[in-house]
């Protein structure tokens, strides 16, 4: 199974760049996705577009029985991408839950020769580097730079995240970085490469003592999308900013974040934080900002599970101004936009992550058979830094 997989996605030698949905196809591929919903036991698909005045289509999947969060956000230009988008985070959560104990297996990393320092980057504070030599689950993927079988962490790869854990879980963070669901194993890979390189640069950006102050893009070479969402949001009152995470890779990634900045009570006091990587800084730019965007209409709903009371706690006056401050940027110095070699192909980019440490690049299939038009791949970067944040 797994040399078909690499063959398959290397032999296609698709391109790195995306092409633009086609409007009658995602509608059919929408409707080609119900019996997988029912069959995931999701349960409700609910429009959060007129929640917020912004008038992004945002979708919300609702899976009541999920072992992690029950509900998952979709975004897009139009309704129809942003419910896949919905469906399709809710189905690989549901993937990864339900993966066939016959494919783990127990056994040490010393034991399995795992290269040393490989994985660590994921312990929790409670596991030390003895880790090494406990027995955990192990499940194999495969090196997508060599073709190599590869075992990885069984507990980097399911999303079972009960309490209590199951057994031989608790050493590693509760992580769906990698994670994707698409139409193609190799768009699933391409959205797991590039999510881990995101989350990977976002950690590095945290890490990084006066990033906020040293970061920040001018909007000017953001590119017309951009212009276009931000010219409507300066209308309602919405000001947005950009700061751009470097990462190893030479692959650009964005962090932005939106805040209410006109006159009145502001729906959501706190700022919405967008994060995204792609092929070019525009594409970045605007992925980010859309994030954020959804992030507000997720937030006004208050149906997610995974933000609690705190999240609405009213903030201080001292706490609001320096929010707005950051993002408004009067007077602040931005970098000039630096142009990256764009990755060529999925050899060039692999080739960048393993050269930039993050390697090696593991993947696991994880979607069903019987679900010929959804591909499910999990992606772990054995050498990334992770990163999880509560919204």
């Amino acid at each position: 199974m797994l040399s078909a997989f690499h063959a398959g996605i290397v032999n296609a030698n698709m391109p790195l760049v995306s092409a633009e949905p086609d409007p009658e196809g995602a509608e059919a591929y929408f409707r080609s996705l119900l019996p997988s919903c029912r069959r995931a036991r999701i349960t409700r698909i609910a429009d959060l577009t007129g929640l917020d005045r912004i008038g992004l289509p945002v979708v919300q999947a609702i899976r009541p029985a999920a072992l992690s969060e029950v509900t998952s956000l979709g975004r897009g230009m139009s309704r129809i991408p942003a419910a896949i988008g919905a469906i399709m985070e809710s189905l690989e959560r549901f993937y990864a839950e339900a993966i066939p104990a016959s494919r783990v297996f127990l056994s040490s990393a010393e034991r399995l020769g795992i290269g040393a320092g490989a994985f660590d980057g994921f312990r929790l504070p409670a596991s030390d580097t003895t880790w090494r030599e406990r027995e955990i689950g192990w499940i194999m993927g495969v090196d997508m730079a060599t073709g190599a079988r590869s075992p990885i962490p069984f507990e980097l790869v399911h999303t079972i995240y009960t309490e209590p854990p199951p057994p031989h879980d608790g050493v590693f963070l509760r992580t769906t970085t990698g994670l994707a669901c698409h139409r193609s194993d190799f768009a699933a890979l391409r959205h797991g490469l590039l999510e881990c390189i995101e989350r990977d640069a976002i950690a590095r950006a945290f890490k990084t003592h006066g990033f906020m102050d040293r970061m920040r893009l001018p909007l000017s070479g953001l590119g017309t999308a951009v212009q276009d969402v931000l010219s409507h949001l300066a209308a309602l009152g919405i000001s947005a900013a950009f700061w751009r995470a470097p990462s190893p890779t030479r692959i650009p990634v964005v962090w932005c974040q939106t805040i209410e900045a006109g006159e009145g009570e502001p729906v959501l006091a706190l700022p919405t934080e967008g994060y995204c990587a792609d092929l070019d800084l525009r594409d970045a730019a605007f992925g980010a900002l859309l994030e954020a965007l959804a992030a507000r209409a997720g937030a006004i709903s208050g149906a997610r599970d995974d933000q609690t009371r705190k999240h609405y706690t009213r903030p201080s006056r001292a706490v609001l101004a320096d929010a707005r401050d950051l993002i408004l940027g009067d007077g602040a110095a931005s970098i000039e936009v630096e142009v990256l070699p764009v990755a060529t192909d999925l050899a060039d980019l692999l080739a960048r992550i393993v050269s930039a440490g993050l390697g090696p690049v593991l993947a696991v299939p994880v979607a069903s058979d019987s679900d010929p038009d959804i591909h499910c791949v999990r992606t772990v970067l054995a050498g990334m830094r992770p990163f999880a944040v509560e919204r």
